[in-house]
């Protein structure tokens, strides 16, 4: 039952992680992006680059429509350069949208500026999976920047531009700045960098070793020249790469391909988040980034910010650092932030009057405004009709009770920017109290997310305010009139009684839990502090129901704050829904606390509410959300643990047989997966090393990863559920596909031309040595990878050829047994006797071919796992065919040369053979299957170095150990081995029709 229970395990943590990618295909959040529209045809003008017989299949295009084409056609650019580069596989075509917006921006404005957009084409090439081609993409891109100054320099213009990059394209952008060479400094023609669902500091996957590399690379050349923000340096003088503007901007829980936790860099002057965004609030998938309407404005809206007129007609963007961040912050990110907390105060800009520094006075007109003064703590006026007068909200500071202590105030289609200011309101007109001149409280509004009306709050602690303006006796909410809906509420209460704390619940804890079960109608606003909450794949799911509106449609906001990721708060908003489900997650790891003294600081959440409904609030932990994310971080750590698993089960199968014992025997694959001997080994033993082995400097530091034991424990039991049901799947065909596969292999082999068919066929007469070396030169004149794919094909058939053998002599074996019996063959069994003399006969006459299965088994596994990590190099082979038939650089030939003369040995020798020495054969596939969990599963290349040790090790120790004795064997003569593991059973097929 225990082991029924085992088995079970493995095969339901692989359910898991295929739901967990199902959900995160698209069952997370809905995308609500609006689409770009086009007003007129897109046109794409290739520019002349010179250099560009270097780079033949890339390309540099100007965007232009209509009437504008004529002049990106006579090379006539007046506006502010934009260079897209598109990512891994994105076309030179996805710069449309931003484009398209900016060219309609211009006309509307009639050219009193504009931005002039490029675009690089880089043949759509998979350089997220395939690095070789990273420094030709770095190459052709410098000189498509020189191209543009050159366009520009033409007209005596020194221009700087802004490089927009997607995806891989925001690396090469980093990368392009740090080139070094006899071209001169690059990035005196870049003025920013923007780099939009970019894995900038960490690749998603290091598949190959010319991404580690180039990372390598650029790190160190950033290091040496670009401050790290929030780190002083010793020196003043500022480094070359400083003067750049670098802003990183991710896409959130939609994007599966680069998480969020990747999009950030220590270089950046200010990451965002598209859900954080002003104007945006929404998670953007991978691609939507491109043509998502929300963003696409933004994102134009900042750089036409930053354009200044250069001369007559002709524009470019400001020189300035500080002026270029200050839109970047103004546009893409929260300038401040409200807080509840007495300590935040002073860090979160919370005094809006200090000394020194200059003050924004609003005016007021008494005559035209009505002052009104309402004692209420609580309420909310709407006025669907608008307002035929400017409104004066006052609001009274009352420094000593602390049920006044903290205002929340929210204004909906006001449109005037200075609409909170605080006076002292000393003066008197008519009936009112009023003040002639307010001072502006500006930075302490913030837009709230709505996608139908200009919504605006603030949070502000009277007491603070009132301590640091005693005269002051008033805060003022002003509504200017207008024809549009108004709105504004009003919410004065005590922090204690709207701050709820919360502890995430265990792993295994997944009860719905009641934090608030009817809020008062008038309360607008709840803070939730969560604690505990440290890890990636933690989630809570926040369930805010309306119990009751009173005739309002409900919206929600969540804005969550994770203290220690900056750029990361996220604001989360349904609009018109009784129901809203937000989930909480922390984007990236908390770091290692100190000594454990300091207090943690927990993840924030605040709620914002309709006034007038009344909300019941509830929170589970996610197991849904949980899963995907697991999927999401660690789906590329699952190819060390699967070989590491089979490598153990395969050392399982090697140590069937003491070491006394006159014959060999190997194990079954499935028997040696599914006992748990392996799998407790490598989870409790790999972090003991891991440790031990940072003690020695000159060992290579292992890969320390953050994982969580529950994590940890997901992954090994997800890759032996994998392992387990890829072994009876295999089975499977083997057992029931294999003559027909065996027959549609060699149908696509007849090919229409004679010569290569009959060549072809009589190649497969003579297995295996004869498909191997074709192997191998395959692998030399065309891609590693191709090799082996097809390396698996013919193991396949090999084996399927053996499986039909063995079925063939159980079946004859067991009619001779019952001829036998019933008629008493006695001659038949002399003659079977004799012959037997002559070669060697196992304890189990069948057993063979089932052992021979069982070898091999393993190692087919890891040929097809060989061949599937180098997939990447497989398709970027085909894809760029017609430049060029030998892919250059190819990261999979040598470890395919080292598998294919090993499986030309292997295939030809009579393997397994009885011999000596496969105590030592296990212990190194021990140490391998160790080696690939401490060093490949980031480095997920290094699993081609060793599968291919693996091979090496089986192929010399098949050639060098010494044989067995077996003593039931009588050595008339000398045995003739057979060639291989198909001509050992054809041989033996003949020995039995010779004995008949």
């Amino acid at each position: 039952m225990i082991l029924r229970l085992y088995i079970l395990l493995p095969v339901l943590a692989f359910a898991l992680f295929l739901y967990g990618a199902i959900v995160n295909i698209g069952y997370i959040e809905e995308n609500r992006c609006r689409m770009t529209y086009m007003f007129e045809h897109p046109q794409y003008t290739r520019l002349p680059v010179q250099g560009n017989e270097r780079f033949p299949k890339y390309g540099l295009y100007a965007y232009s429509e209509g009437y504008i084409t004529q002049r990106v056609q006579q090379r006539v650019f007046t506006g502010a350069p934009v260079l897209f580069v598109p990512g891994s596989g994105g076309s030179y075509k996805q710069v449309r949208s931003l484009a398209s917006v900016a060219l309609r921006k211009g006309i509307d404005n009639n050219w009193q500026s504009h931005l002039d957009y490029f675009s690089v084409d880089l043949n759509e090439e998979l350089s997220g999976v395939y690095g070789g081609y990273l420094q030709d993409q770095t190459e052709f891109l410098e000189l498509c920047i020189q191209e543009i100054a050159r366009l520009y320099g033409s007209r005596g213009r020194s221009i700087r531009m802004f490089i927009v990059g997607h995806s891989v394209g925001g690396k090469l952008a980093q990368a392009v700045v740090a080139q070094t060479g006899t071209r001169g400094n690059i990035g005196r023609y870049v003025a920013g960098i923007v780099t939009l669902s970019a894995p900038v500091d960490k690749p998603v996957a290091l598949l190959d070793h010319y991404h580690q590399s180039f990372y390598d690379r650029i790190e160190q050349t950033w290091r040496t020249n670009r401050s790290v923000v929030g780190k002083l340096k010793s020196f003043r003088s500022k480094l070359s790469l400083d003067g750049i503007l670098f802003v990183t901007i991710g896409g959130g829980i939609r994007d599966i391909i680069v998480h969020d936790g990747l999009t950030s860099s220590r270089y950046a002057d200010l990451h965002a988040m598209t859900h954080n965004i002003p104007n945006v609030w929404l998670s953007v998938d991978h691609l939507c980034a491109m043509w998502c309407l929300q963003f696409v404005l933004v994102m134009n809206r900042f750089l036409f910010s930053m354009v200044v007129p250069h001369g007559r007609n002709n524009f470019g963007f400001v020189e300035e650092k500080q002026t270029q961040l200050d839109k970047a912050i103004r546009f893409l990110s929260q300038p401040f932030a409200g807080s509840l907390d007495d300590d935040d105060a002073d860090e979160g800009g919370h005094v809006a009057v200090e000394k020194g520094k200059e003050l924004l006075l609003v005016q007021h007109n008494p005559e035209q405004e009505d002052w009104i003064e309402d004692l209420r703590r609580s309420f909310t006026e709407r006025h669907r009709a608008g307002m035929d007068r400017t409104r004066i909200q006052m609001i009274r500071l009352v420094p000593d009770k602390v049920a006044y202590r903290f205002l929340r105030v929210e204004v909906i289609n006001s449109e005037q920017s200075n609409w909170l200011s605080g006076c002292a309101a000393v003066e008197i007109y008519g009936n009112s109290r009023m003040c002639q001149k307010a001072t502006s409280l500006a930075n302490y509004t913030l837009p709230v997310p709505s996608s139908k009306f200009d919504r605006f709050g603030a949070i502000i602690d009277m007491h603070e305010l009132k301590r640091n303006n005693p005269t002051w006796t008033h805060v003022l909410v002003k509504i200017p009139r207008t024809n549009k809906p108004v709105q504004f509420s009003v919410d004065i209460f005590n922090p204690d009684e709207r701050m709820i704390h919360l502890t995430m619940p265990y792993w295994f804890d997944y009860r719905a839990h009641t934090i608030l079960q009817d809020a008062s109608p008038d309360d607008s606003f709840y803070r939730i502090n969560i604690r505990g909450m440290t890890h990636t794949y933690q989630t809570i799911a926040l369930d805010l129901t309306a119990v009751s509106c009173g005739g309002v449609k409900g919206t929600v906001v969540v804005k969550v704050r994770v203290p220690w990721a900056n750029g990361y708060d996220r604001y989360a908003f349904h609009e018109e829904l009784n129901q809203t489900t937000v989930y909480i997650y922390p984007p990236i790891e908390k770091p290692p606390g100190g000594d454990g003294t300091e207090e943690e600081v927990p993840i924030q959440l605040d709620v914002h509410l309709t006034p007038g409904c009344k909300y019941r609030i509830r929170y589970a932990q996610s197991l849904r959300v949980s899963i995907a994310r697991i999927v999401q971080q660690h789906l590329v750590l699952i190819p060390a643990h699967c070989i590491a698993l089979l490598l153990l089960a395969f050392k399982d199968q090697l140590s069937q047989t003491a070491h006394n014992d006159p014959a060999f025997v190997v194990g079954k694959l499935q028997s040696s997966l599914t006992k748990p001997g392996p799998l407790v080994m490598l989870l409790a033993t790999s972090s003991l090393i891991a440790k031990f082995l940072t003690l020695f400097k000159s060992i290579p530091p292992v890969e320390l990863l953050a994982t969580p034991l529950v994590v940890s424990i997901l992954i090994h039991l997800a890759s032996l559920g994998l392992l387990v049901i890829a072994t009876l799947g295999l089975w499977g065909a083997i057992a029931f596909c294999a003559n027909f596969a065996h027959k549609i292999i060699l149908r696509l082999i007849a090919l229409p031309i004679p010569v290569m068919s009959s060549t072809f066929l009589s190649c497969i007469h003579k297995f295996p040595l004869a498909i191997a070396v074709l192997l191998i030169a395959i692998a030399l004149t065309a891609c590693g990878g191709v090799s082996l794919l097809c390396a698996a094909a013919v193991y396949f058939v090999l084996l399927s050829k053996a499986y039909e053998d063995y079925l063939e002599n159980f079946v004859f074996h067991t009619a001779r047994k019952i001829a036998n019996r019933l008629f008493g063959a006695r001659e038949r069994s002399e003659r079977d006797g004799k012959r037997g003399r002559h070669r060697r006969r196992p304890a189990n006459e069948t057993g063979d071919e089932l052992m021979v299965i069982n070898f091999h088994l393993p190692l087919f596994f890891l040929v097809i796992m060989l061949g599937l990590l180098n997939v990447p190099s497989v398709i970027t082979w085909a894809k760029n065919y017609h430049y060029a038939n030998t892919l250059q650089p190819d990261p999979s030939l040598v470890p395919a040369l080292i598998v294919l003369v090993c499986l030309a040995v292997l295939w030809q020798l009579n393997t397994p053979r009885n011999v000596y020495g496969y105590e030592l054969l296990a212990a190194l596939l021990v140490i391998v299957a160790f080696v690939s969990v401490l060093y490949c599963q980031v480095h997920v290349y290094r699993l081609n170095y060793s599968i291919g040790l693996v091979f090496l090790a089986i192929t010399v120790h098949q050639i060098i150990a010494p044989k067995r004795r077996d003593m039931e064997m009588v050595d008339v003569a000398e045995e003739k081995e057979p060639d291989g593991i198909v001509e050992q059973a054809v041989q033996e097929s003949e020995d039995d029709k010779k004995a008949n």
